[in-house]
């Protein structure tokens, strides 16, 4: 962003935020600020950590001071379904989380950007089409019910779906098989009842790996063939759970790409506009450090 570009806050000034714990981390404020200066609208993204049991609280903050628009991340994204009024998209109601929240004129409009983003992180990054693969989902939550959801839309053979708390994932597959009977969906909870298994891809969307978090979600190691690694967690740039896949020689990438085109529709669902966004996002990560 250059000096001319900066954002001036006035009484005019449009409020937009995220809404998570943590958010320290994230990239949302640098690249969604620079497009409404880039293109000149009157509007200020911040970052909101919101504590346990706060989200309700946030949200009627949200009403009250007539925010324009809020991205949801962890661990918010199925909890703040109770505090929206409608969700448009079919699609995204059947996911049961929401990322991106609109006011408009008082009505707040819950919206899934994380679907789409990812599957075209997937082919732009590692060149991969979920059509007829089979595909291991780590994590049960609101990024892994996106995850899930969008790689059944687009026609993979199998998603198993592995967690700690298997209830979880069994109610996750259960409620996907419900809409997509093409794909086959299993639930797991230990690493050996996929050993052996032909995956073709392996999706991180736990928080592991995160700033200050170095648990790896999987050992790649147990996998008997060469598999794409996909991790949402985009900073620090190479999670242990990449190391691993690099070590490996598995093609992998970070959740940096998703990010972008999720917040390029976000930023559209909000304004309307969207040619060029998403090479200004771009521009305004290059030299970030992760």
């Amino acid at each position: 962003m250059t000096r001319d570009q900066q954002i001036v806050v006035n009484a005019q000034t449009q409020l937009y935020g995220i809404f998570g714990n943590p958010v320290s981390h994230s990239l949302s404020p640098l690249i969604q600020n620079a497009a409404f200066s880039h293109l000149q609208i009157n509007a200020a993204y911040l970052a909101f950590p919101i504590e346990t049991g706060y989200l309700g609280i946030a949200f009627e903050a949200f009403r009250a001071m007539g925010m324009r628009g809020a991205n949801i991340t962890i661990p918010y994204k199925e909890e703040a379904l109770n505090f929206i009024d409608d969700i448009p998209e079919d699609v995204d109601r059947r996911i049961g989380a929401i990322n991106t929240v609109r006011n408009d004129h008082g009505t707040l409009l819950g919206y899934n950007t994380d679907g789409p983003g990812f599957l075209m992180a997937l082919n732009e990054e590692l060149s991969f089409n979920p059509e007829g693969k089979s595909i291991l989902v780590l994590g049960a939550g609101g990024a892994a019910r996106s995850v899930v959801f969008s790689l059944a839309r687009a026609h993979a053979n199998k998603v198993w779906v592995l967690n700690r708390h298997v209830e979880r994932a069994q109610g996750l597959t259960e409620l996907a098989a419900g809409f997509f009977s093409e794909t086959e969906f299993e639930a797991v909870k230990y690493l050996y009842e996929v050993q052996g298994e032909a995956i073709d891809l392996v999706v991180n969307a736990t928080s592991c790996g995160m700033k200050g978090n170095q648990d790896i979600p999987l050992d790649l190691r147990i996998l008997e063939r060469k598999t794409a690694a996909y991790d949402l967690v985009y900073s620090p740039n190479e999670t242990p759970f990449l190391q691993t896949a690099k070590a490996l020689g598995f093609p992998h990438a970070n959740g940096l790409g998703m990010l972008v085109n999720q917040a390029v529709l976000s930023f559209e669902i909000w304004t309307g506009k969207k040619d060029g966004v998403r090479k200004i996002m771009l521009d305004a990560l290059k030299g970030q450090e992760l």
